[in-house]
């Protein structure tokens, strides 16, 4: 990544330091300026790719290591630095416990070693970014092949998380949120506690259908105790957290999930299997917008963005019916797979990857029908393995 790419903010209540520390750095970065704590805040709420962030010890209102210690929490990415006249330990170690800074600087600091911090902050970020890619892709393919298995093993199930988490990357897309990938598998390895019950109960989960108490109980304890098994997975704590606010809102955080759950992503996930619920028993389009606006517990936000992923026509997947022979990984099944018997193979909504069209072709003589019905892109095959996809269903007429 070039350095002139890189965004550093600057916060400070005097004019002049602004200025000193804007001529410094303008020559080899994007330079944001904030004359308090609260303007800073704004400045990170609006600049996600912020690199470093530089900031005063004694400001007005908000002194320094708070408002470092917001940074942390809205940008963890961000590198920090704090610069204070003052020579006092307190200060500095106040900074440094809430705040978690890189470096401490008092003022006033050569120009030399100020650019020299800075030069070890980029890296520092570089490394930090590095390391968070590098994590997510590996969680990501570990979860892919974890959901390839159980494909094989509960395809109903699996079908059903894998069309929740697409609708889930819609709204994420919509929302533009951060860390979608933690939304993303919440959706995916949201049904991993139905695997152990039993296909009366599934199926009946799967149709919407209203549950008796034993049931429901059933049900949250199989969920419970898949959560607790995915909070055991490092990285995947923040996983863990949305689905039990999901699935425990009245409780509070469970004290065995340390990791705090993002509001946004909770609600999204929520709204994402309600809709899933209400296709489920049969409602389509305007129904479904109109019944969940009637229940008043979604923000109007929410609501119009499942509005655009619900009809907007861009990036809309083109439904074929293609012989068994012609299927190819990256494609969505739309309709259920079944033998002549009648004994589900797949479900609408899986996607196919290369171990499930090889499970697929195993029964290629036992199906109903010589072709299936799949959602692919105009060419008919499957996007590039690290690009964002937004996979639609094409509206009902």
């Amino acid at each position: 990544m070039s350095e002139s790419k890189f965004k550093i903010l600057c916060v400070d209540d005097e004019p002049r330091v602004l200025d000193s520390l804007r001529r410094h750095l303008q020559e080899r970065y994007e330079v944001l300026t904030a004359a308090s704590g609260a303007e800073g805040l704004d400045v990170l709420k609006q600049h996600r790719d912020l690199a470093v962030v530089v900031s005063d010890m004694r400001m007005p209102e908000m002194d320094g290591a708070t408002f470092l210690r917001h940074t942390r929490a809205v940008r963890p990415s961000a590198v920090r630095l704090l610069l204070t006249g003052q020579a006092d330990m307190a200060a500095a170690i106040k900074a440094i416990n809430e705040g978690q800074i890189f470096r401490f600087l008092t003022k006033p600091c050569a120009p030399d070693q100020f650019m020299s911090m800075i030069a070890e902050a980029i890296r520092q970020y570089e490394l930090v970014v590095a390391e968070r890619l590098l994590l997510q892709r590996t969680l990501v393919g570990a979860i892919k092949a974890l959901t390839d298995i159980m494909t094989l093993v509960s395809p109903a199930i699996v079908g059903r998380a894998q069309r929740l988490k697409r609708r889930v990357s819609a709204l994420a897309t919509e929302l533009k949120l951060e860390d979608r990938w933690q939304v993303e598998t919440a959706a995916l390895l949201s049904h991993l506690g139905q695997v152990s019950l039993p296909d009366s109960l599934t199926c009946k989960i799967s149709h919407g259908e209203e549950l008796d108490h034993d049931e429901v109980q059933r049900f949250r304890e199989a969920t419970h105790a898949a959560n607790r098994l995915i909070n055991h997975v490092p990285r995947l704590e923040a996983v863990s957290a949305i689905l039990n606010a999901l699935t425990e809102p009245d409780v509070g955080p469970d004290p065995y999930i340390p990791a705090p759950a993002d509001p946004n992503h909770v609600e999204v996930l929520r709204l994402a299997m309600e809709t899933e619920r209400l296709e489920a028993q049969g409602l389509r389009g305007e129904a479904i917008l109109e019944t969940l606006e009637a229940s008043q517990d979604y923000s109007p936000g929410l609501l119009s963005a499942l509005r655009a992923t619900q009809f907007e026509q861009s990036e809309v997947l083109t439904r074929a019916e293609i012989h068994i022979s012609a299927l190819a990984v990256g494609m969505v099944l739309d309709e259920d797979v079944m033998t002549h018997k009648r004994v589900l193979i797949a479900p609408r909504g899986c996607e196919l990857t290369p171990n499930f069209i090889e499970h697929l072709r195993h029964f290629s003589k036992q199906l109903a029908k010589a072709t299936i019905a799949v959602l692919c892109t105009s060419d008919g095959g499957a996007d590039d393995e690290q690009a964002p996809r937004t996979v639609r269903r094409v509206p009902a007429s």
